[in-house]
């Protein structure tokens, strides 16, 4: 769960936005109704998008993906593609629930931005205030662990939690157990000095909520964000089982390296920082919630989520901000952990919404860098290596 992860779901996104540059010159001809929002996209472009994609599945060997394209007076674009177990080749279905891995950050921070807007915090308070046992406590704020400039170790870059992971996938970790194995190492830069994604950050960030809010994180997620946006397929796990329909997941992230079944991972590991599960039609609600505030936050705080982290590698084109990526004018995020990668981002200016879904970790070729997502929970694309820049942004629709 770091920022140099495999390409499968970042490939596919490719794939699938690449071929949805030709929106432009649908959006140029045709526009429907507005009580024809919901119409799929014309036959042409529906048939351009499939192309795409099921070459991208088919040169990656990737098992399956499920895609949703929204584009108010435009139209849409829904595709299960290709099978959700490989065992039983059950084909993929548009309503299966995946791991959605660290697109579960954005919740956690939204849920310190509303602690925040109730003043029991602020982002400019020490973590120490709330948890006294980390280190330089006293100067890493709430804010530098949201926007990744803590300074801190992640966890999951490890090499002994990656073995016990990897061994026993069954385990039941405790939130304290895990950031205990980042201390281990010590800061790694001064507080505000350097920014790297980071896994002990958000899982710190989900720690100060419960202990502010009082309440158990999976409560705070459910009565704050999930019910006022009516996501009722999105789901805090406290086991290893899925609800059903769901999608198997496949990686090599394993002690012999060959590919596996990481379904039912424990995702306890990853707790307020990736064990969310999810579907398409809910992702398509939550990202446009992310991207604006409408529903979770204030106007004037979500303005201030979109503060920038302003150290390299974050440039004006690919950034990150308080629990949020932006990609040339797209705002969201993208979650890997074993077996699973999802990207979901929201283009404000055109209210346009892209999610991708894809149900393997597995390197797209040898030549890729790729440590796995138990080292990396964030797509980052080659060769900027940022993990806020994967080519599902590459779209440009026409002004």
């Amino acid at each position: 769960m770091h920022a140099s992860v495999n390409r499968r779901s970042l490939l596919l996104g490719l794939g699938a936005v690449g071929a949805s540059l030709y929106f432009q010159d649908y959006q140029a001809t045709q526009r429907l109704s507005s009580n024809q929002t919901d119409a799929d996209f014309a036959p042409e472009i529906q048939r351009r998008l499939n192309e795409a994609v099921d070459r991208r599945l088919n040169s990656d060997n990737i098992p399956g993906a499920i895609i949703g394209v929204w584009m108010p007076g435009q139209g849409r674009w829904l595709a299960a593609k290709g099978i959700s177990d490989r065992r039983t080749q059950t084909p993929m279905q548009l309503d299966n629930h995946f791991r959605i891995g660290s697109v579960t950050k954005t919740t956690t921070i939204t849920a310190i931005l509303q602690l925040a807007e109730l003043q029991q915090l602020s982002l400019q308070d020490p973590v120490g205030k709330y948890l006294p046992f980390v280190p330089n406590g006293e100067k890493i704020t709430l804010e530098m662990l949201a926007n990744m400039t803590s300074g801190l170790y992640s966890y999951t870059f490890d090499p002994d939690f990656q073995y016990q992971l990897k061994s026993n996938p069954s385990r039941v970790w405790k939130p304290r157990e895990l950031v205990e194995i980042a201390f281990t190492h010590g800061p790694q830069a001064a507080p505000g000095s350097k920014w790297e994604y980071n896994n002990t950050n958000t899982v710190l960030l989900a720690m100060v909520v419960e202990r502010v809010a009082r309440k158990p994180l999976q409560q705070v997620f459910q009565e704050q964000i999930f019910t006022p946006l009516g996501l009722r397929h999105t789901i805090f796990p406290t086991t290893a089982t899925l609800p059903t329909p769901y999608t198997h997941g496949y990686t090599e992230q394993t002690l012999d390296g060959q590919q596996g079944d990481a379904s039912f991972w424990n995702p306890s590991w990853a707790w307020g920082t990736g064990n969310l599960i999810s579907t398409l039609e809910d992702l398509k609600i939550y990202a446009g919630a992310i991207a604006t505030g409408k529903g979770l936050i204030s106007s004037a705080t979500q303005q201030y989520r979109l503060t920038w982290a302003t150290l390299p590698p974050n440039t004006q084109y690919y950034r990150y901000g308080i629990g949020i990526v932006y990609n040339q004018g797209w705002l969201g995020h993208t979650g890997s952990l074993p077996g699973y990668n999802t990207v979901m981002f929201h283009l404000p200016e055109k209210d346009t919404t892209m999610v991708i879904m894809a149900n393997s970790d597995i390197c797209a070729n040898q030549k890729t860098p790729c440590p796995g997502a138990v080292a990396g929970d964030h797509v980052s694309a080659h060769p900027r290596k940022h993990p806020s820049d994967t080519p599902v942004l590459t779209v440009k629709p026409r002004r």
